[in-house]
């Protein structure tokens, strides 16, 4: 017996069933995509910060005061230029780039009299600058017979706001070089009193600036320390030696006016008493001639009588003529002294140009 085959046709079933069939369809399987890699941005913000807070630690360099100094200087110069009339200045000192950077960051003023005093104590002589509180500032004379001046004066200046950024062991460095070169200096050198005048804690400092400023004659290391700075100190120690010039002509006019008046006082003085001897002296002898004259007998003969008359006479000229002289030598020794008070004077009113205070007659510091 042959089966027949099966039907595999789908039953054929009512399209709309009722009631409702409920049927069961299992949830179809979630597809499968591939697996992203996560952006970790907030650990790549945070690196990057951190990599930048380590280069400015190490470019701040808190441990190294003279790099914190270097950057606040150049952060002043990028952020508050010059003007064009320190520009000009800076110019005509011939800083190095170091000079300019020390220079600017100190932000010099020149300063007319009232606000100069303000910015620097003025405790007796005469102050031309000063550098105060991390700052420079400079009186400014005009007067050109002056010229040199505020260049002089600003060089000096720039030396202390660059010895105050020295390290320790670079002032010891640079300080014995500067006492080396001091020790050397004859006693009569008008700096020696001068800083004398000072407190002795200044003294280093202000040295080095005046070395620095006014003599050439220096150790080769002493001199490359300037020359960071300066790109021809020689042009500086013009400026200082040219700055008081005129008044320096002055006071030698004034030395050797007072020297030749003290030798021609004590010469007069001589001169004269010998004179008021001599004229007493021919007093005498005219009366005793007088008296032998009206004496019966008085010479042995006309030939003594004239012969006696004649040096009376000689002498009274010759006392003549010294007294012409004397007057014409006291007539010079007076025009001297008019010389000498109008020469004093003269000085005297240059230095009250470079006195703010206006009355100055001391050598300026």
């Amino acid at each position: 017996m042959v089966d027949e085959p099966a039907d595999h046709r789908a039953p054929v079933t009512d399209p709309f069933p009722w009631p409702p069939q409920q049927t069961y369809a299992p949830a179809p399987e979630p597809m499968l995509r591939p697996r992203r890699r996560k952006r970790r941005v907030g650990r790549w913000i945070a690196v990057a910060l951190f990599a930048l807070a380590v280069v400015a630690f190490v470019v701040a360099a808190p441990w190294d005061a003279q790099r914190r100094q270097l950057y606040a200087d150049q952060w002043v110069v990028w952020t508050e230029p010059p003007p064009a009339h320190i520009e000009r200045l800076a110019d005509q000192l011939q800083l190095t780039e170091d000079g300019r950077r020390i220079f600017f960051a100190s932000r010099p003023q020149l300063d007319d009299a009232s606000t100069f005093q303000e910015h620097c104590p003025l405790e007796g002589g005469v102050v031309l600058g000063c550098y105060n509180n991390e700052g420079i500032y400079i009186y400014e004379v005009t007067d050109e017979r002056l010229a040199g001046t505020v260049q002089a004066t600003a060089a000096h200046e720039l030396l202390h706001a660059v010895y105050h950024r020295m390290s320790r062991e670079d002032r010891a460095r640079i300080d014995a070089l500067v006492a080396q070169v001091v020790a050397g200096l004859p006693s009569d050198d008008p700096n020696i009193a001068t800083v004398a005048g000072y407190a002795q804690a200044q003294h280093a400092d202000e040295w080095h600036s005046r070395i620095g400023t006014g003599y050439l004659d220096v150790p080769a290391e002493l001199s490359r320390h300037y020359a960071r700075y300066f790109l021809d100190r020689s042009r500086i120690v013009a400026y200082e030696e040219g700055r008081t010039a005129e008044i320096d002509q002055y006071s030698s006019r004034i030395e050797q006016l007072s020297a030749e008046l003290d030798a021609a006082l004590a010469d007069l003085e001589r001169r004269s008493a010998s004179y008021d001897a001599a004229v007493a002296e021919l007093d005498d002898d005219v009366r005793a001639f007088n008296r032998r004259a009206e004496t019966v007998g008085g010479f042995s003969s006309q030939e003594e009588f004239q012969r006696e008359r004649n040096a009376l006479i000689d002498r009274q000229e010759q006392l003549e003529r010294e007294r012409v002289q004397l007057n014409a030598d006291v007539d010079a020794y007076n025009a001297k002294i008019e010389e000498l008070k109008s020469l004093d004077a003269q000085r005297a009113e240059l230095y009250s140009q470079l006195d703010s205070r206006s009355g100055g007659s001391a050598p300026p510091k």
